[in-house]
């Protein structure tokens, strides 16, 4: 598909739908505006550059050819993910007074948060809902808090995004880890957590140990075992030095509350969604503008943690808790383990966490993020498609009818990473998987390939016989 033709597929691109949010959005004193196209190119440039290579367009095209000669019916609703990138109507939040102004958005926040929905509790902090965002109101007024001058701008997909327009939703769905990519930083609201006075007291302790630890490596420059001795041994002499004080004082021990706050924070529902999973995934890690999460403190106020001091606390006492073991004996068990949605020990809670760093392998299987995201819930099954080929870094989007069930996300997906010449589909451990033969009959029957649980093995596996495999379906595969 031409440029062109993604810019129609994506919508109108003349700022109608910015201009109807304007009656929604007067009273929080901020406007929607629709970016330019000299704009949209220079904020999505960096993130995109990798799609324009020749080996990207080169690997996408001999992977949707592959794909054709073995299902030509699905191969036709994949698409070329540069042209959905280019004909993106990218559309940002700006202050009511700058957005008078005109400037040149040449950065962005980027939310990252959970949709409410009437089942869901939240936080006794979290009211009221502010219109159009429909997320907390101290969380927006936080959330616009971050934003670095006239020039910065705000992503949020329920607003940035025309949600009545199917076509606007698949350009921005098929483009939404290169969205996420190029924003300064990501703010995470997680709006079920409320932390208890002691719980808020431990976590910015902590959060206090952690900001010197950094400080000190950064100026002491170490390396090595140097390294590793003084992180294994920095939490451990801070916490003797804090009980010390305290006992002193006679005050009581602000970290003694240290699990709590870790438990809590890893609790939230955010961990548990498919496209949050994909925000963190896809994004980078960086020691600057680090991704952010925001919580309620005891008396309202938005806390502020960055993401890596999460993990680090999580990690360390995590290692260091005393509540009975996680350790398991087999594959299947480590991964009921990882997956449980009502995971209970502060382990399993950090493996939450750890599942949301970005791989920096080199040469995974596309079919291990699959099974990571399989792990996640999703409104939306079709969706599951987008997240795995984001995260998985295929330069294709999805855009078609074939998707309605998690195992047709899995057959497909299965059948896309066969094209790219990886066999690891065929050798997966997990159940049988049914598929449902044709529209309205309610029939399954087996498929040739199974519900993932663990790969055989994370990195590609390679098929000297690429052409072995001549037609492939829901039911079965053709071997020559």
């Amino acid at each position: 598909m031409e440029a062109a033709a993604a810019a129609a597929a994506a919508g109108p691109d003349d700022g109608c739908y910015a201009k109807s949010q304007a009656g929604v959005l007067s009273g929080l004193g901020q406007t929607l505006v629709q970016l330019t196209a000299a704009d949209t190119r220079a904020l999505l440039s960096d993130a995109s550059a990798v799609l324009r290579s020749p080996e990207s367009q080169a690997s996408a095209a001999a992977m949707v050819r592959r794909l054709g000669e073995l299902n030509p019916d699905i191969a036709s609703q994949f698409h070329l993910k540069e042209d959905a990138v280019s004909g993106l109507p990218l559309r940002m939040l700006l202050p009511a007074a700058a957005a008078a102004e005109k400037p040149a958005v040449t950065s962005f926040v980027v939310v990252s948060y959970c949709w409410h929905y009437p089942g869901w509790l939240l936080a006794a902090a979290a009211q009221p809902i502010a219109p159009g965002w429909e997320i907390s109101r101290p969380m927006v007024d936080a959330v616009m808090g971050l934003v670095k001058g006239p020039g910065e701008g705000v992503w949020l997909d329920k607003l940035c995004i025309n949600q009545a327009s199917n076509r606007d939703r698949t350009a921005h769905v098929a483009a939404m880890d290169i969205v996420y990519r190029s924003a300064r930083r990501v703010a995470i609201l997680l709006e079920d957590v409320q932390l208890t006075a002691d719980e808020e007291a431990a976590g910015l302790a902590y959060a206090g140990f952690y900001a010197e630890l950094s400080r000190e490596l950064a100026e002491n420059g170490l390396e090595g075992a140097a390294k590793s001795n003084f992180l294994f041994g920095y939490f451990p002499r801070r916490e003797q030095q804090e009980a010390a004080a305290s006992a002193a004082s006679g005050g009581s021990n602000p970290l003694k509350a240290g699990r709590a706050f870790a438990m809590k924070m890893l609790g939230a529902r955010w961990y548990s969604r498919a496209w949050c999973a994909h925000e963190s995934r896809v994004v980078p890690h960086r020691k600057i503008d680090n991704p952010l999460f925001l919580c309620y403190g005891h008396d309202g106020r938005v806390l502020q943690f960055e993401f890596r001091f999460v993990h680090y606390v999580s990690m360390y006492l995590s290692d260091n808790d005393p509540s009975p073991s996680d350790s398991v004996s087999n594959v299947h068990a480590m991964s009921q383990a990882l997956n449980d949605p009502n995971s209970v020990t502060l382990r399993q809670r950090y493996w939450r966490i750890l599942k949301l760093m970005p791989d920096a392998t080199q040469g995974i299987s596309a079919m291990q993020h699959l099974i990571s995201i399989l792990s996640h819930g999703c409104a939306q099954q079709g969706d599951l498609m987008s997240i795995a080929l984001n995260t998985a870094g295929v330069p294709l989007y999805y855009r078609g009818d074939a998707v309605k069930t998690v195992e047709d996300v899995i057959w497909i997906f299965s059948l896309l990473v066969l094209a790219a010449g990886d066999v690891m589909p065929l050798v997966v451990d997990g159940p049988e998987s049914k598929i449902v033969c044709g529209t309205g009959t309610g029939k399954e029957t087996l498929s040739w390939m199974t519900r993932p649980m663990q790969g055989a093995r994370e990195e590609q596996l390679l098929t000297p016989w690429p052409n072995s495999i001549t037609a492939a379906t829901a039911q079965y595969i053709e071997l020559d």
